[in-house]
């Protein structure tokens, strides 16, 4: 606080006029008791004490209204960040409009973004001209042009005016981050940023924040321009999830949903419509208030590589559900029409039954003109060292009967990165060899010793769920109880379960049949029979090709399509096909395409700048479609709790250091902004606590003379 008229601060000296009065006062005349009225003494002097009492108030009351009175012909003044009125001190003004999907929801003035833009047009008209300002919305924060000032206000209000709702959604760390950036390069000493938004509760999210933000915090004014406090009615399409792990053209394809309630009343009679292609299916749901329901699809696709389609929530109206914006999401996979796979033995005849069977594989994909779908190499040399195993999606061990040191490395990497293994131990099979040399380093149960069944065993508990055996086996009246025909096994070799592993099929004598291995992003699947019919009759059984055939595609890297969230890094490992100087052409379903021309194809390509849009985006070099990538928004934008000012207030204090200003939906903005700008005036406040002093001192002042 300052005083504008300093030298009224000496009428201070005039509280000495009520003290030496109430000194003046305290003089007394002599005391003569008369014996009489002494029985009354008691009384006086409880009495007296009283009187002294207010006679005190009287005198703070006098007091205080003398200094209140002197303060206020001071002119007391609240300085502002700018210093006094008047102050010709220039900033560099950064203002930032959150345009998320939360931004969507309805208030009495329309919708928050419409608001937030209300609220820049108020502080546009507290800026004299004399200031340096940057606009830029919160998805475009990390855009070139975010980083260039305007001119004049009207090319401001143009800016203003574009800005449109988008899927791309920043929280707070990210937007400082940005914000520091942009302000790094500005013309003045002076910063200031105003942050206009909802203050929806994923824009705020403390997890893993970064810190250390602006280190010259005396020179900056960090303020947040609150467009509403109500929470909105809203129905949200939360997640799309492909539960099909093996794709194949003409067999089916499941994909669940999830549809959220966040309203505090029921929702009923909501349309889920699915569109993949020319195939449309519509599902209609209720959901309970604050609840969710998942829903099932399956469809068929028809031809093989890319594919892609959404569900969409239909049938809402805007009195439950503001939010328009995560009622759609994408999804997209891959049928590979040929498969690369490396098959490793120890001699040609342990491959019969396995190759008969890949060569036969037509049946899979009654479409196929050449009859199977796998690429197939075998090696026999008893070792794969020199394989170039980047050219292959999986591999199966036939037999093979140890694993080197330099072979388990390469294994590792290969299925670290995604791809997978196919193991038939065989009579030749050194478990010591595999244990010491692949498990060990890749943190996996090992590899027992061969055994014999004492009594004939059959399939026992069998994971239907998993990927693999989903359809194989039809249920008996039992729903546990599947009729199958199990395989007679002379000799094994016993499975270990454990950490990092699954049980896939075990045997009524507590063995395991077939289990799987899980490490980095790939898959281990072993069985415990090798593939020939000297161990057991397994290659006879009708069930040997689609386990075999399908654990091999269920391995295999072929469909590591990873969804993308929009305005994210998303980074992609470059085909080796793609030469220096390809032109690769980002085509989104639902908007216009983007254009990358390469400079290398040594690394990962981050595409995360053009998935901006929700959308299925496909990658093609020439004619070729490389990639497909389903982009959708943050599902967390469809959380419409808002972070209240106190919690923003002690996240930036505690999570960054920094004191923050907090405009209120409520408040108008050019004025709040010009009294954080300039200060305020004090006076009045100052006037009414003189006259509270006065009002005071005048009921004590009545008391007194009534108890006299």
């Amino acid at each position: 606080m300052t005083f504008l008229n300093p030298l009224m601060l000496w009428g201070l000296a005039a509280v000495s006029i009520p003290i030496l009065i109430h000194i003046f006062n305290l003089k007394r005349t002599k005391k003569i008791e008369f014996s009489t009225l002494m029985f009354l003494k008691e009384i006086q002097q409880s009495k007296y004490k009283k009187i002294k009492l207010k006679q005190l108030l009287i005198l703070l009351c006098r007091i205080a209204f003398i200094i209140f009175l002197v303060l206020m012909f001071s002119k007391p003044y609240d300085k502002g960040f700018l210093g006094t009125p008047g102050s010709n001190v220039k900033s560099s003004v950064l203002i930032i409009l959150d345009n998320s999907i939360s931004m969507q929801s309805r208030n009495s003035g329309g919708n928050e973004l419409e608001t937030g833009r209300k609220k820049i047009y108020e502080l546009l008209d507290a800026s004299d001209g004399s200031n340096e300002i940057f606009l830029t919305s919160a998805s475009a924060l990390n855009s070139p042009a975010a980083r260039l000032p305007f001119n004049d206000i009207g090319a401001v209000k143009d800016s203003l005016n574009s800005i449109k709702i988008s899927a791309v959604s920043l929280k707070l760390d990210e937007i400082l981050y940005y914000a520091e950036e942009i302000l790094k390069s500005s013309s003045h000493t002076r910063k200031e940023i105003y942050i206009v938004t909802d203050a929806q509760s994923t824009f705020v999210n403390s997890e893993n924040m970064i810190r250390g933000f602006f280190k010259e915090k005396e020179n900056l004014s960090l303020n947040f321009i609150l467009t509403g406090n109500r929470n909105a009615n809203n129905l949200s399409l939360d997640t799309i999830n492909i539960v099909t792990k093996i794709f194949e053209t003409n067999r089916p394809v499941k994909i669940k949903t999830s549809v959220t309630n966040h309203n505090n009343f029921n929702a009923v009679n909501k349309s889920l419509i699915l569109t993949f292609g020319s195939h449309k299916e519509e599902k209609v749901i209720d959901i309970a208030a604050g609840s969710t329901v998942e829903t099932e699809f399956i469809f068929k696709p028809g031809s093989y590589g890319f594919s892609s389609g959404n569900v969409e929530l239909s049938g809402s109206d805007i009195a439950d559900d503001e939010i328009p914006g995560d009622n759609r999401r994408y999804f997209s996979f891959y049928i590979p029409r040929r498969v690369n796979l490396l098959i490793a033995g120890s001699a040609p005849p342990d491959a019969e039954y396995i190759r008969l069977v890949l060569k036969s594989s037509a049946e899979l994909s009654p479409d196929s003109s050449n009859g199977t779908i796998f690429n197939i190499t075998e090696n026999y040399s008893g070792s794969i060292e020199d394989e170039d195993l980047d050219k292959f999606s999986s591999i199966v061990f036939l037999n093979k009967a140890k694993i080197t040191g330099s072979e388990a490395a390469k294994i590792k990497e290969f299925i670290e990165s995604g791809k997978g293994l196919v193991i038939f131990p065989g009579t030749n099979t050194d478990p010591a060899s595999y244990n010491n040399e692949l498990m060990k380093i890749m943190d996996l149960p090992y590899l027992g010793n061969k055994y014999s069944p004492q009594i004939k065993a059959s399939f026992d508990k069998i994971d239907t769920e998993h990927p693999v055996l989903e359809g194989i086996f039809k249920p008996g009246n039992d729903k546990n109880n599947f009729s199958i025909e199990s395989p007679e096994i002379k000799t094994g070799y016993q499975l270990n379960g454990g950490s990092n592993s699954s049980a896939v099929i075990s045997a009524t004598d507590g063995s395991i049949f077939m289990t799987e291995y899980f490490y980095g992003k790939g898959k281990i699947i072993m069985f415990s029979v090798p593939a020939d019919m000297n161990s057991s009759d397994f290659p006879a059984k009708n069930i040997f090709s689609p386990l075999t055939v399908r654990s091999i595609l269920y391995t295999a890297d072929v469909n590591s399509i990873k969804p993308a969230i929009a305005g994210k890094d998303y980074f992609i490992s470059l085909s080796s096909s793609i030469t220096s100087g390809d032109t690769l052409f980002i085509i989104n379903s639902q908007a216009p395409g983007s254009i990358i021309k390469l400079s290398d194809n040594t690394g990962l390509l981050n595409a995360g700048k053009f998935l901006v849009e929700p959308g299925v985006y496909n990658i093609t070099s020439g004619n070729n479609v490389i990639n497909s990538i389903p982009v959708n928004f943050i599902k967390s934008e469809s959380d419409v709790k808002r972070a209240s000012p106190d919690d923003i207030k002690k996240l930036m204090s505690e999570k960054y250091d920094m004191e923050i200003n907090i405009i209120h939906s409520t408040e108008p903005v050019t004025a709040s902004v010009t009294a954080l700008r300039t200060g305020r005036d004090l006076w009045t406040y100052f006037l009414i606590l003189a006259i509270i002093s006065l009002i005071f001192e005048y009921l004590l002042s009545r008391s007194l003379l009534k108890s006299k």
